[in-house]
């Protein structure tokens, strides 16, 4: 195996990684309010019972007549499990020989998370508003533990974003409201894969490689962005929302440091590296009708455009051609729809009940990765699924409500879990060693946990 398919086997198992999610396609996170989580966010970016609809339309501040703000955070619960066989393949003078398979169990290998958000809608006179939104709509953190086998495939990935969106909406004759949003979005990335403890061939290798760190990454950014919305009021009973978020390109500079590479004598040691993240655009489309004083309904779609997220690249400035650019991996998402329906309960004027279901197709590509040339060399089948991206498709089934206090404040509480198809991951690596994972996922779910709270002055 040449040193070039080596370096770039190396960096891809760690970088790679950063594009993991468990709450949502890919890395999407929908967790911007707490009354949409108790419907399943059917029509966010419609009803507008807080401020929090800024996060989905900018059109939405044109809805209150006096200064809103609402605040929360949802606590997300995950848990992935896999179950699979490593093995390893070895150059000998006989040939390649197979070494293993080794059986291996990783559970609950995604980490736990609260994800907050808050929202300010300004009334400035009967035709103009303006709104305030910090949320986050991508993020993940998944975490192997120590004695996995895994761990040269994928380690540790942790990716934070916040998003601080100012906007600007127009209102006429409460009938059609229209809305802008500039979106400043900052991201801080920490990637890393290492050596497994208590590696299997260290007793036929030159030296010992256990625990050794294969590579590290750690960046940030900050990347900026539009949205656009509309509201339409059809009836009093009946309002329709659109809205567009644009896409980001984050590029995420840092330091990379590593045991290894470029060789063990002369490893790198915070060096210069960047990884640009392609974030995706997206269209979100949501119905709203008020049948009589007591019940609601809420009916969403969300087209989100993977096709845009192809490959990973990664820079490292100074260290020659093969890092510059290095291709790092074939990911080849496919876009895919969002499908929410959400029913709502109104027993009295301090009370509302919620309930909603969700349909979330998956951003990773079912079928086998032609791309791998090591492995195919081998006559290992590689699928596009991923241990660190272990894509699904996804069901929601949410219940929430909301008190109000007085006229003025309000509390929303929301509950939900989620769950996925077990799917097959057949993956590859060539850091340190070559190395086949034959196995899949044997659970995907969530709980998710998340209170609020609303003021109008």
């Amino acid at each position: 195996m040449n040193k070039i398919i080596l370096r770039r086997a190396i960096l891809a198992a760690a970088i790679s990684t950063a594009s993991s999610g468990t709450m949502a396609a890919g890395f999407f996170l929908n967790e911007t309010s707490t009354s949409g989580l108790g419907r399943a966010f059917a029509a966010e970016n419609t009803i507008g019972d807080n401020a929090a609809i800024l996060a989905r339309n900018p059109a939405g501040s044109a809805l209150f007549d006096t200064i809103t703000i609402s605040g929360g955070v949802t606590y997300v619960n995950p848990e992935i499990d896999a179950e699979g066989d490593i093995s390893y393949f070895v150059d000998t003078p006989f040939g390649v020989v197979e070494v293993g398979p080794f059986h291996e169990e990783d559970n609950d290998y995604a980490s736990s998370a609260f994800v907050p958000n808050a929202y300010l809608a300004v009334p400035i006179d009967d035709c103009w508003s303006f709104g305030l939104a910090m949320y986050t709509n991508y993020g993940l953190e998944t975490d192997f533990d120590s004695d996995s086998l895994v761990l040269n495939i994928a380690d540790k990935t942790e990716l934070l974003t916040v998003n601080i969106a100012p906007s600007v909406a127009y209102n006429y004759q409460d009938i059609f409201s229209i809305g802008l949003a500039v979106n400043f979005l900052y991201a801080d990335a920490e990637l890393k894969t290492r050596v497994p403890d208590d590696f299997p061939l260290d007793a036929v290798l030159p030296f010992p490689l256990s625990g050794a760190q294969i590579l590290k990454l750690e960046g940030d950014d900050w990347d900026v962005s539009w949205s656009i919305g509309a509201l339409w009021n059809i009836t009093p009973s009946t309002r329709l929302g659109l809205s567009y978020h644009a896409d980001f390109d984050p590029k995420l500079d840092g330091d990379v440091s590593s045991d290894l590479l470029p060789s063990p004598l002369a490893p790198f040691d915070d060096v210069d590296g960047n990884l640009t993240l392609d974030l995706p655009d997206y269209w979100e489309l949501g119905l709203y009708h008020k049948f009589n004083q007591n019940w609601g309904i809420a009916l969403g779609a969300t087209y989100t455009d993977w096709d845009d997220f192809q490959r990973l690249e990664a820079f490292l400035p100074g260290q020659g051609a093969p890092f510059n650019p290095l291709p790092l991996k074939e990911e080849n998402f496919e876009s895919g729809w969002r499908f929410s329906i959400g029913g709502e309960y109104y027993p009295c004027e301090e009370v509302t009940w919620r309930i909603g279901y969700a349909y979330d197709e998956g951003a990773a590509r079912d079928g086998l990765n032609p791309t791998e040339e090591t492995a195919n060399a081998l006559g290992l089948p590689i699928t596009w699924r991923t241990l660190s991206i272990p894509d699904t498709d996804r069901h929601w089934v949410t219940f929430g409500g909301t008190y109000e206090f007085d006229q003025h404040l309000s509390v929303d509480g929301g509950l939900a879990y989620l769950w996925g198809d077990d799917e097959r991951i057949q993956e590859f690596t060539a850091a340190p060693v070559p190395t086949y994972y034959n196995g899949g996922t044997t659970n995907i779910a969530a709980w998710l946990a998340g209170v609020s709270l609303n003021y109008r002055f």
